[in-house]
């Protein structure tokens, strides 16, 4: 064999041992070719890839987490499932305990998974989420939750305006947060000045949030749900008898019983909130009949307001539909 051709032999053969698997070069340490990489920086961006682009992001608990720029699978442990949906954000997981009642009850509108609760980790698991929002927190469970995916806490107790712009920010949509709220509070400025004209909110009156239960058990609320919407400072006052009525420590609402019902029950409008299911009407309409309900001020006067539980939310979603919904109730 001539010189010339032994050289072209073993250039052969080098060259079809780099093309080999079995090469040094192709081995999963070399990391990625050129080529790949300057595939990846010149493709569009697209939902993969936004999703793997991540930021730092400090949680309500001093939790500092790598999060996604745009999460594109969350699960949600809380009740703030409108707010994502009013932000166009489907969730994948969500303890539906929370929309039993709700406006948005539909599975064409809310198709999540129920993780359950306590939180079911291994469905949790399953759904593969990007990013899980914890609204509260259980013993270990932010440890427990944080193995399987980014985990951030918020506080779901937080009122709207402070809610949505922190649920906003860790969902990489802070900006249309902010539209939300300001067109909401535009709508809602437009209700009241509505029903001031119509004659149906006179200046200073005052309003009672009453929540009935089945079991015949009643409670006054302050915040949250309706009252977040009647108490705005262009809405209905509360009474000073209410103001000074203070709740159990860490109680949301107030037990109200027969006998104080003169005292915590004093206003010119009684809103009354219940479950739509028939103990609930059959109970009530025994309290209806009683002595003691028809003294009050605001039966009396005729000013008397029912409202479905379903309503009793302070997320985006149904907080926004409730304003279309208010004035309606009032004529009813």
């Amino acid at each position: 064999m001539s010189m010339g051709a032994a050289m072209l032999l073993c250039l052969v053969l080098m060259l079809s041992a780099c093309s080999s698997g079995n090469s040094p070069v192709n081995s999963a340490n070399a990391g990625p070719s050129p080529v790949s990489s300057v595939q990846t920086e010149t493709s569009p961006p697209d939902s993969a890839t936004n999703s793997k682009s991540t930021r730092v992001y400090k949680d309500s608990q001093g939790h500092e987490v790598d999060i996604p720029e745009r999460p594109q699978r969350i699960v949600l442990q809380g009740n703030s499932i409108g707010d994502l949906l009013a932000l166009g954000i489907q969730p994948v997981g969500v303890d539906r305990r929370f929309i039993e009642e709700s406006v948005y009850l539909d599975k064409e509108i809310t198709p999540a998974q129920d993780i359950g609760f306590p939180t079911n980790l291994e469905l949790v698991l399953d759904l593969e989420p990007d990013l899980t929002m914890l609204g509260y927190v259980m013993d270990k469970q932010y440890e427990e939750v944080s193995k399987i995916s980014p985990t951030v806490v918020f506080d779901q107790s937080k009122p709207l305006s402070e809610r949505l712009p922190v649920i906003g920010e860790i969902v990489g949509k802070k900006a249309e947060a902010e539209q939300l709220l300001s067109e909401y509070n535009r709508k809602a400025e437009n209700m009241w000045s509505g029903l001031r004209q119509e004659g149906k909110l006179a200046e200073g009156e005052t309003a009672v949030v009453l929540i009935y239960y089945w079991n015949k058990t009643m409670y006054l609320m302050k915040t949250g749900g309706i009252p977040a919407l009647l108490y705005q400072p262009q809405g209905y006052k509360m009474s000073e008898a209410v103001k000074e009525i203070e709740p159990a420590e860490g109680a949301p609402y107030i037990e109200v019983s027969p006998e104080l019902m003169h005292k915590m029950l004093i206003g010119d409008h009684l809103f009354v909130i219940y479950p739509a299911n028939a103990d609930a009407e059959n109970s009530f309409n025994e309290l209806m009949k009683t002595a003691l309900w028809s003294s009050l001020p605001a039966v009396k006067s005729g000013k008397v307001t029912f409202v479905e539980t379903k309503w009793n939310y302070d997320d985006m979603l149904t907080s926004s539909m409730l304003l279309d919904e208010f004035p309606k109730l009032l004529t009813k």
